[in-house]
């Protein structure tokens, strides 16, 4: 018989073999993480839960549009919970320069050397890396317009009156849609042989036709989801799109043609930065080079969310022939974004004074 002392220790190993793996269990994270409302239940299935799952963490989300989640931290500043931010370049400028965002460190993102030279460090600052190359172009009813839509300055004409609709001038290519306006309207006045070259920021043709931009315009839209559905419901038959919307578009079943118009679509990228608040380095950088691995761009590219700027990614021609890539990349027009910056604020007041009517 053994005796009560020897039962208790057997029953104390036992106990502490069971709870040992508990115990060391790690607990789990949380990354809180500022992006787009858009596209959310695709980016679930390809980055978000994987990521999850790899690294014992969970993702929190702060949506909303560039100019609300940027407004949050800057009001938040040091005390924000945000650890990541997903903006597109203009906003990560404009975070970058308030002291926002801290510089990644090169050293702890492996895939970064795969991404394309331009991507990997956008502003210069390691203020963020580039995940994603968006492009604006136009989109319209072929089978309600009849003459062709090839220029910016087709969003002016008399036969699209009353179905036009425009980013608003707060969004990520609110100021580009004016800008490649100004730029139609400019090159629409050279001789024949002239050529324009250089981009006028101030886009002094654009804003003296903005009035009757105006007129055209069924409604101006904040998120591309509202486009969406403006365009499954018929009531805008003409406008400029960014191009990571292009599938849901498709999907309304209309008869639509993407066009790049004469003058050029504008390119730019989306930037993943690290908070300047965040304690999490380590688990914010694994975040940035998982978003950026060959695997998460080319499922992103094919499921017609984001354009790889992995060079590794290798797309079939039908999907490319719908994203930003290929002859694409080298003849977008890219942005100064330090010259948008500086006039933004003076032309959010104009284009109010314009549209608030």
């Amino acid at each position: 018989m053994r005796s009560r002392p020897f039962i208790m220790l057997l029953l104390a190993v036992l106990v502490l073999g069971l709870a040992g793996p508990m115990a060391v269990a790690q607990d789990t994270q949380t990354l809180t993480v500022s992006i787009w409302g858009f596209n959310l239940d695709v980016l679930e299935e390809n980055v978000f839960a994987p990521f999850e799952e790899m690294h014992n963490v969970d993702i929190v989300l702060d949506t909303g549009n560039n100019s609300d989640r940027l407004a949050r931290l800057q009001a938040e500043g040091e005390n924000t919970d945000i650890d990541v931010a997903h903006f597109a370049t203009q906003f990560t400028y404009l975070a970058s320069q308030e002291g926002l965002l801290q510089p990644y460190n090169p050293d702890m993102l492996e895939n970064l050397d795969e991404v394309y030279d331009w991507a990997q460090d956008p502003l210069g600052n390691q203020a963020g890396v580039g995940y994603t190359v968006n492009s604006l172009s136009l989109i319209y009813r072929s089978d309600l317009i009849e003459a062709e839509v090839t220029s910016w300055a087709d969003l002016l004409r008399d036969d699209v009156a009353g179905f036009v609709s425009i980013p608003e001038m707060s969004t990520t290519f609110g100021p580009a849609t004016l800008i490649m306006i100004d730029r139609a309207l400019a090159m629409g006045e050279l001789d024949e042989g002239e050529e324009l070259e250089e981009i006028n920021y101030d886009a002094d043709m654009a804003w003296e036709a903005l009035p009757q931009l105006a007129d055209n315009l069924v409604t101006t839209y904040i998120r591309s989801s509202a486009l969406t559905t403006l365009v499954q419901e018929e009531e805008v038959w003409v406008a400029p799109y960014a191009s990571f919307a292009i599938g849901n578009l498709i999907n309304t079943g209309h008869d639509l043609s993407a066009v790049i118009p004469e003058e050029g679509a504008v390119g730019q990228t989306n930037m993943i930065s690290l908070t300047a608040a965040t304690d999490k380095v380590e688990l914010a950088h694994a975040y940035i080079d998982w978003f950026i691995s060959h695997d998460v761009q080319l499922a992103e590219a094919l499921d017609l969310i984001d354009s790889p700027v992995n060079a590794t990614v290798e797309l079939p021609e039908d999907i490319c022939a719908l994203l930003t890539c290929g002859e694409m990349l080298d003849t977008m027009i890219v942005l100064d974004q330090a010259q948008v910056s500086e006039r933004l604020e003076d032309w959010l007041e104009r284009w109010n004074e314009v549209m608030v009517r």
